[in-house]
Order: structure tokens, then C-alpha cells, then sequence
């Protein structure tokens, strides 16, 4: 940071010109176009330094190992166990092996690292889902273990939802229940959550208020006596062997054996986490377009195939 600070210091009255070659004092001696030349080269290789640097970083974290100690070892490849190392399996069994099985003890989402502690890397085991990932360590905590997976389910199948809203409103369909001398948008969700009036706001925060206190009176508290993580009764033939809620509005009935429901939650599982990150993506679009995405693909048409007549864009 000192010889940063200094070389900066020294060079204030051109801070992008240290000359050529660099810092011998030959500054403006360049004529074009060959310092147009060396300073495309320049910022050619400062950025493929950025993205290779970031690459390394990214590298080192996901590994455990420095480029140089993977090439100085011969452990070019992690997953496996490198080309100077022993395998820790089979290739083949690896990629044959169902995902149920553990290799060589090591997490099926991240093959190189080993299983975190307070998991069971198996996703159809106490916590459906579990494919051992588990970075910050969480799991260690098995108290809050079911806390955490209730509160995963809460947030995936919130999220499920507002995949759809946003699907549904950006391709023109609204409801409208609450009185407003605004217009809303559909186009833009972000735009058209501010349009609703604190009337409508106070009903929603009432819904939403209501439900997480039967929630937590009816399944989170009740874990010590068997109720699992998520389960709010809504299938009252689900064959569980835990402890149920019982579910104050409508309910299903639906039959299934227990392969076949373990599977509909691993469904459900990973639906949720991938519409966490969906969410989080169209909020973000959203906020930087001012447009909603949308799952249905909108093609807009060119200026020039809508008007007729006239292939002059307008307001040119």
C-alpha cells in the first residue's frame, strides 16, 4: 500500500501515463500511432489480468489450493484426485454411482470438500434435500438445524410464488382489489408494489401476520414433540411418521407411498432454492430495465415491422 500511495503521489499530474518503459521518466515520448498502440495493449492486458486474478481467487476458495501448489503437486483436477495423486475413486463408479451414495466421504454438491459437520449428504435422508453443502458451517448448530430448513422452505416457496406473480403481472394479468385513484402497472412490479394504497398494505401485512403466528405456534414450537420442519398439515394422508399440525382451512387427501412423497419433496426442495436465485435475478433486472421478466418469452418487434409505410424511426 506504500509503494501504491507513492508511485500515485509522484505521478499526480498524469496518473495513467507512467511512460514506456514504465516508471524511467520517458513520459510523452511516444509518438502515434504507436502509443495508441502500446495503450490498447496495455488496457487489453489489465483486463484479462482482472478476470484471470478473479479466476485464481475463485480458484483457490473453492479448492483449497494456490495455482501454484495445484501445478507444483500435479493435482490439476480436485474432483478427482489429480493426475500426481492418488484417485479417490473410481471415474467411472463416480459418474454411475447414484447421487445417494457418498464417494469417498466427500460432499455430492461440492466433490472436492468433505462432508460439513451436523449433515448426512443424503438427499433423501432426515432432511430432504441434503446434499451436503454447508460452507459457513451452520449445521454444526444441530438445534437450529430444523429451524434453518423451516425457515429455507418458508423463503423457497415464498419465492416459488413470486416467480409466478411477476410471470403472471408482466404479461398483462392483474387483479385489483384494492381501491386507488392510481393507475398500476403491469409492466413494471417493483413500480406497481408502490402503487398500492396503505389500506392494502395494513390487509397484507395482516394476512401474512396472522399465518406466521399460527406457523410458529403450530409446527415451529412443536419440533421437541416431533413436528417436522415445513410440514403444515395441508395433506392430512401423507404418509409421515412424524408428528402433524393440524391445518385450519381446507386440506388434500391425496395418497402416496413414502418413495414416491420423498420424491415430491426433493422436487419441492429444489424448485425452492432455484426460485430463491430466480427472485433475487428478477428483482434485480427489474429494478436496473424497469421492465418485470418475465418466464414466458416476450419478443418485441423492431420500430420499422410495426408501422407501416414508414421506416423512419420516430422522434429521429
Amino acid at each position: 500500500f506504500a509503494l501504491a500511495g507513492a508511485l500515485e503521489a509522484k505521478n499526480q499530474a498524469f496518473p495513467m501515463n507512467y511512460g514506456y518503459p514504465a516508471f524511467t521518466g520517458q513520459i510523452n515520448k511516444l509518438e502515434e500511432p504507436e502509443r495508441s498502440k502500446k495503450l490498447l495493449a496495455e488496457i487489453n492486458n489489465g483486463r484479462l489480468a482482472m478476470v484471470a486474478m478473479a479466476a485464481i481467487v475463485a480458484q483457490n476458495a473453492a479448492t483449497g489450493q494456490s495455482i501454484v501448489e495445484q501445478f507444483a503437486t500435479g493435482n490439476l483436477n480436485p474432483f478427482v484426485g489429480g493426475y500426481a495423486q492418488k484417485e479417490m475413486g473410481s471415474r467411472v463408479a463416480m459418474r454411475a454411482a447414484p447421487s445417494s451414495v457418498v464417494q469417498g466421504n466427500t460432499s455430492q454438491a461440492l466433490p472436492w470438500a468433505p462432508v460439513p459437520e451436523g449433515l448426512t449428504n443424503n438427499e433423501f435422508g432426515e432432511y430432504v434435500g441434503d446434499v451436503g453443502f454447508d460452507p459457513l458451517g451452520f449445521a454444526k448448530n444441530q438445534r437450529l438445524l430444523p429451524w434453518y430448513r423451516e425457515a429455507e422452505l418458508a423463503h423457497g416457496r415464498v419465492c416459488m410464488l413470486a416467480v409466478l406473480g411477476y410471470t403472471v403481472q408482466t404479461g398483462g394479468a392483474k387483479w385489483e382489489p384494492f381501491i386507488t385513484r392510481f393507475p398500476t402497472d403491469s409492466s413494471d412490479p417493483l413500480k406497481a408494489a408502490t402503487q398500492v394504497p396503505i389500506v392494502g398494505w395494513l390487509q397484507i401485512l395482516a394476512v401474512i401476520t396472522l399465518s406466521e403466528l399460527w406457523r410458529y405456534e403450530n409446527v415451529i414450537s412443536k419440533y421437541d414433540e416431533g413436528v417436522a420442519p415445513g410440514d403444515l398439515g395441508w395433506n392430512v394422508n401423507a404418509p409421515m411418521s412424524t408428528k402433524r399440525p393440524k391445518w385450519f382451512g381446507p386440506t388434500f387427501s391425496a395418497k402416496y407411498d413414502p418413495k414416491e412423497w420423498n420424491l415430491l419433496k426433493l422436487r419441492e426442495m429444489k424448485h425452492a432454492r432455484l426460485a430463491m436465485l430466480g427472485f433475487g435475478f428478477m428483482v434485480v433486472e427489474n429494478a436496473c430495465t424497469g421492465k418485470g421478466p418475465s418466464l414466458i418469452p416476450s419478443f418485441t418487434p423492431p420500430e420499422s415491422l410495426t408501422r407501416v409505410g414508414d421506416f423512419i424511426p420516430k422522434y429521429l
